[in-house]
């Protein structure tokens, strides 16, 4: 690895040129000095142009020097030729010392220039593993940290040829470096060429972005299971239930040898028609969930008055439904809905307003330009634990166990963003909770 860059050694070498001539012109017309003085002004001088241009200009300088002392302060002067036998010594000398010294520091000088690479290294690898212990996304924590380092306009992370990962505009088709990180993993950097030495640092950021990148798949895998199972456990319990309860009454009702009269006949129809419904609800909500997840749901918006949504989704409540206050004002503009999506949304979030609401003080639905305002008066979310509710199977607050899998606000969610929409929690004045569905205008 050079000591210096090219500029540095052009440097020593204009040095060399045009300061020895003038060091001879200032002690030529300077006050008259001996030989040795003059040696050791010019070694100073030689020593000076190691360090400005390295071994190179210094040895010029060292042989260029002897010859300027031969001809102008030695012994006859005006002559490459020298009398004094201690002279001859005394510029042999100077040459000897003058490389020695040039050689050391050029040397020294060499040897800092890779320590300081060594330690740059150092620190760009700590800071690359930093970024892989730190925060959720280090793979491409990883990659903005190599494009920043080595100024480049982007970095692909390639699996089996194909992009899984990128900085910048990926390209397939061109690119300045290429580092084969394994038999599967490589990664293309554009910008501009990189030094051998540059490639061993980036050869060791592909293997920690190969590193992070079997690592995501892993943990990839590792929420799928974690959701299946959340899954599994949660429906094997919420289907059984109404299942449960509507096969009792069905079964109730065809048996020969138990007589009912009208009023347990309606009851056990009741409560089948009840648990068929939650079961509904149940299996819409995770096929929902599923097309959103899949980035299959398709969304129709329209316009539409939240006079025929709010009423539409109270009666699939059914009997419940029915206790929800109304307030909308009679000249509200229409909303911008997929009507669908919408009425689904405000189920779930009615339903989940009905839970946690204390006897006597049903939910109330508010309605006003672009928003729909579910406000119920329960015991409320604490707001650090806003962000909770909203994830699947979480079910914060609830305390028995007709409550669903969970889904419902999670759900309700993604399905307002798909429609271009936000749904935010708030405190309800008093007490409770107020869910604010904002759709675009």
């Amino acid at each position: 690895m050079p000591a210096l860059s090219w500029r540095r050694r052009i440097a020593g070498f204009a040095a060399t040129g045009a300061g020895l001539p003038l060091l001879t012109a200032l002690l030529a017309w300077g006050p008259p000095l001996s030989l040795t003085n003059h040696i050791l002004l010019f070694l100073v001088a030689v020593v000076g142009v190691a360090l400005l241009g390295g071994l190179g200009p210094a040895l010029l300088a060292a042989v260029g020097g002897s010859l300027l002392l031969n001809y102008f302060f030695t012994p006859p002067y005006g002559r490459f030729a020298v009398a004094q036998s201690e002279n001859l010594l005394a510029l042999a000398t100077f040459v000897v010392v003058a490389i020695a010294v040039s050689w050391v520091v050029d040397t020294a000088a060499r040897r800092t220039r890779q320590a300081a690479a060594a330690a740059a290294d150092a620190q760009t690898l700590a800071t690359m593993a930093g970024s892989v212990l730190r925060g959720g996304r280090p793979l491409m924590a990883l990659l903005e940290q190599l494009c920043e380092t080595f100024t480049l306009e982007s970095v692909s992370l390639l699996d089996r040829g194909t992009v899984v990962a990128h900085v910048g505009e990926p390209s397939t088709t061109v690119w300045d470096t290429e580092v084969e990180v394994d038999d599967n993993v490589t990664m293309r950097l554009r910008g501009r060429p990189l030094e051998p030495s540059d490639r061993r640092i980036v050869a060791a950021f592909g293997a920690q972005a190969a590193i992070a990148l079997r690592h995501e798949a892993l943990s990839a895998v590792a929420e799928a299971d974690k959701m299946r199972t959340a899954l599994l456990a949660a429906v094997s319990h919420d289907l059984r239930t109404p299942l449960a309860s509507a096969k009792a009454a069905v079964a109730g009702l065809r048996n020969e040898e138990i007589v009912f009269d009208l009023e347990d006949r309606r009851e056990l129809l009741a409560t089948a028609d009840e648990s068929l419904d939650r079961l509904v609800r149940l299996v819409t909500n995770l096929l929902d969930m599923s097309r959103l997840q899949a980035g299959a749901l398709g969304v129709n918006a329209v316009d539409i008055g939240a006079e025929d949504i709010v009423p539409s989704a109270l009666d699939d409540l059914g009997a419940e439904g029915r206790t929800v206050a109304v307030e909308i004002p009679d000249d509200l503009p229409p909303l911008h809905a997929d009507p669908g999506l919408l009425r689904q949304v405000l189920v779930n979030l009615v339903a989940n307003a009905l839970r946690h609401s204390p006897p006597g003080r049903p939910p109330t639905v508010t309605a006003s330009t672009s928003e729909l305002r579910v406000v119920d008066h329960g015991p409320g979310i604490p707001e650090d634990r806003w962000d909770d509710v909203f994830l699947p199977f979480q079910r914060l607050g609830d305390r028995d166990n007709h409550t669903g899998v969970g889904l419902g606000l999670a759900l309700s969610r993604g399905l307002t963003e798909a429609m271009g929409g936000t749904l935010t929690p708030a405190h309800t004045p008093g007490g409770g909770l107020t869910m604010i569905v904002t759709l675009p205008s």
